[in-house]
């Protein structure tokens, strides 16, 4: 083997691999003291306790309660225990949602806005909600993901008068806040067990419905517009299959009058028909595409929507 000589004046390799080895180790070890510096010096038990307390004062709309809030330094955090949010939060007063503990934890600093990034885990029977706000000193951002909704809570949520469904429903979402006033909001909503159970309906008989798949994309403006990017339900397995987009102007004082202007396409299957004949009465001389669809509009309020079909 040949053996390669070195200059006087250099040392060998090994020398220069060490040393850099050793300066890497060091930038490491200071940066975790960096770290550990800003966690027992920032005030981030106050921090999270006044964001929290003021947050749930400042929505007298909606009144959430619980017996105790208190901090914990292991990976910084606040515990509210037995929370209950009124059913006032979601136009259903006798109603409220009793939680596990929810835990409010510190993730990290945040640049933009400049403040603090948090997650809360909320737990309520099956259903697991993963939220992230961030919150700064030029708004708040909330993002939402890795979230689960079973159609237990959902019922709870809307009532026992709503439609008797089954199935999991998966939400991300992005909201951001300026100042008190939401600025936007971005979601996506899917489902790949939706299931309506054979049920009366204002005097019709529904049958059993496996629609299986559900997916829904949207935003809401500042100015109470929800627009519909992207709304698809079913498969060509399912008894009802469509696609649909269009916007909502939200009533926030009463949901019921909102007013709705929604168009897409529907197929039903045959089953479907025979046992609606005023859908195949509404059918009657309309031309479906070369695939079955028929073309279809929705206007009106949610009290009272208006379906036509082109």
């Amino acid at each position: 083997m040949v053996k390669l000589k070195t200059h006087p004046n250099e040392l060998p390799d090994e020398i220069y691999i060490q040393k850099k080895t050793y300066f890497a180790k060091v930038a490491m070890a200071s940066g975790m003291l960096i770290f550990l510096a800003f966690l027992m010096n920032f005030p981030i038990g106050t921090i999270l306790k006044s964001q929290i307390e003021n947050a749930i004062r400042s929505n007298p709309t909606c009144p959430i309660t619980y017996d105790e809030m208190r901090f914990e330094w292991f990976l910084p955090k606040v515990i509210l225990t037995k929370p209950v949010v009124s059913g006032r939060c979601y136009s259903n007063p006798s109603s409220s949602l009793k939680l596990s503990d929810l835990v409010i934890s510190f993730q990290s600093p945040s640049f933009w806005p400049l403040g603090i990034k948090l997650h809360s885990k909320v737990k309520h029977k099956l259903s697991v909600i993963n939220i992230y706000p961030t919150v700064g000193i030029g708004g708040t951002v909330i993002k939402v993901e890795k979230s689960s909704l079973s159609h237990k809570t959902l019922k709870e949520f809307l009532g026992t008068k709503s439609l008797n469904f089954t199935g999991d429903i998966e939400i991300e979402s992005l909201v951001k806040i300026d100042g008190s006033k939401l600025s936007q909001s971005d979601f996506l909503i899917t489902s790949s067990n939706l299931s309506i159970p054979g049920q009366n309906i204002g005097g019709f008989d529904l049958p059993n419905l496996p629609i299986g798949a559900l997916q829904l994309k949207g935003s809401l403006n500042s100015k109470d517009l929800l627009e519909i990017q992207d709304f698809q339900l079913g498969s060509p397995t399912s008894p009802v299959m469509a696609e649909a987009n269009g916007v909502i102007k939200l009533n926030t004082h009463n949901m019921s009058n909102s007013s709705l202007d929604i168009a897409g396409e529907v197929k039903f299957s045959p089953s479907f028909l025979e046992n609606f004949a005023i859908i195949n009465m509404m059918l009657s001389g309309k031309e479906s595409t070369n695939k079955g669809f028929y073309k279809f509009k929705v206007g009106g309020k949610f009290s009272a929507p208006m379906p036509s079909f082109n």
